[in-house]
């Protein structure tokens, strides 16, 4: 599984995988994110293999897993 797609609203992440998934997590979860401007979260990288996501300029890496945490209660986005 890959992620293809990252979007924020005001209040989580979400990604879409090659897979065709939606996932969303609260950006409460992530303390970088939360406090980041709107430009500097559009700010990022899918990494190469497809497994990750890095803001360069706050500092910040999320996995593909980090997505399927499943001690925490997922959210799937609304579309």
């Amino acid at each position: 599984m890959k992620i293809q797609k990252v979007w924020f609203d005001e209040l989580n992440i979400y990604i879409v995988t090659d897979t065709g998934h939606t996932i969303g997590n609260p950006l409460e979860w992530f303390a970088r994110l939360k406090n980041a401007s709107l430009k500097q979260r559009q700010n990022f990288e899918i990494g190469p293999t497809g497994d990750s996501v890095h803001w360069e300029e706050i500092d910040e890496d999320l996995s593909l897993e980090s997505f399927f945490d499943f001690k925490r209660e997922l959210h799937y986005a609304k579309i």
